[in-house]
């Protein structure tokens, strides 16, 4: 694989203006290379059964992150996308796990530069602000970057953003984590957040601070969670409670059902308890199967929005990816459903939903815009397929 990012990168990050938003882009746009194949746009490698190969989609993945790069800023962060940031961090050192030739010359620069300047611009030390789900896709992203960099100072912020919000579980009347601080309503999503990272920590730091300390932690939020009613019948998670403690009955976002998959997946590592794992399938299966449209392309509500929801389907994608390389226990039949559908959606938002290698938020297409969410949301997508193929 040509080596893009190291030569199409680096030299942009060093003479990057503190806007970062240059206009017309005026740095090389690296293009998967032709293999074999063709598609409506361009040339791709394909499979026998007409899928792309894995070359390919780490192609199309770096094309991707180097049309993403206009919007990184001085201060660390994407076009001042604050949780989105994170999640930019984390696709990147996913990525970086599959692929190191091809981008750790630009995380070297990028993760130690995001984690000193990004705090600053909404004065949120250590990363702390008023949500406890912001708070903790940071310590998801951080745990990822010490996963391959093997540094220990992302695994202290990590553990450092994780005690904020430890010291509030429980707080709130139905149990559990508060969305917002001062906010009395509880959601999935910062719930879901909170047991992953600390499953995640359980495993890379099992005596620290003591024997079980992030260990016990995780299970007490399972327990909590399964116990809540948010999973409904169809093994979809709702998006939170109702002031009588019950499921609201409100949209299954795909992100609900993906952040969740991490954790589980970690705690039965940690626990030797295939439990977790086959809550896990379930939940991805039923995302699969319920989320799609009639050819099997992931969809939202509001499919065609910008903003914050442009970036849900690729935090499932991304853990769908996750379970597939390490979950215990997956079934051949899960492994080819799970691979499937990373394949032909990553297809189909290449093929019909990119233009100029930026990506948009309506997977099936046509494309209409991009912003950091959905270009970083759909390279998440990419990023996982590259990573089953």
């Amino acid at each position: 694989m040509v080596n893009f990012l190291q030569t199409a990168l680096l030299a942009l990050v060093a003479s990057n203006s503190a806007t970062a938003r240059p206009n017309p882009i005026s740095y090389p746009v690296p293009k998967p290379d032709p293999i074999h194949g063709t598609s409506k746009y361009q040339r791709r490698g394909l499979t026998l059964e007409g899928r792309a190969t894995r070359e390919t989609y780490a192609n199309e993945a770096v094309a991707g992150i180097t049309a993403l790069h206009q919007w990184y800023g001085d201060n660390g962060l994407w076009d001042n996308h604050w949780w989105n940031s994170a999640n930019v961090i984390t696709m990147l050192a996913d990525f970086q796990a599959f692929a190191p030739d091809q981008v750790s010359g630009y995380t070297a620069d990028v993760f130690p530069k995001t984690l000193t300047n990004a705090p600053s611009w909404g004065a949120f030390t250590g990363f702390i602000n008023d949500y406890y789900d912001d708070e903790l896709w940071w310590c998801l992203a951080w745990i990822q970057v010490f996963d391959v960099t093997k540094d220990q100072k992302y695994l202290d912020m990590a553990s450092s953003i994780f005690e904020d919000a430890k010291k509030a579980w429980g707080q709130p009347a139905c149990g559990g984590l508060y969305w917002k601080k001062g906010d009395p309503a509880v959601n999935a999503i910062e719930n879901e957040l909170y047991l992953t990272a600390a499953a995640k920590l359980a495993n890379r730091k099992p005596s620290s601070p003591s024997g079980g300390y992030y260990f016990n932690e995780a299970i007490k939020v399972y327990e909590w969670f399964f116990n809540s009613g948010m999973i409904n019948d169809e093994f979809l998670i709702n998006d939170g409670l109702n002031s009588e403690c019950k499921n609201n009955g409100a949209q299954t976002w795909s992100y609900n059902q993906g952040v969740i998959l991490g954790g589980l997946t970690e705690l039965t590592w940690s626990s030797g308890d295939a439990k977790y794992t086959t809550l896990a399938v379930n939940i991805a299966t039923a995302a699969i199967t319920k989320l799609t449209n009639a050819d099997g392309i992931l969809t939202d509500a509001c499919g065609t929005c910008q903003g914050d929801s442009a970036q849900f389907k690729g935090v499932l994608a991304r853990n769908i990816q996750f379970m597939y390389n390490r979950a215990n226990g997956l079934t051949d039949a899960t492994k080819a459903q799970f691979k499937a559908f990373l394949q032909l959606n990553a297809d189909t938002v290449w093929e019909k939903d990119q233009e100029g290698n930026f990506l948009g938020s309506v997977w099936s297409g046509p494309y209409i815009t991009a912003d950091v969410n959905s270009q970083s949301s759909a390279l998440d997508l990419l990023v996982a397929a590259a990573g089953v193929s």
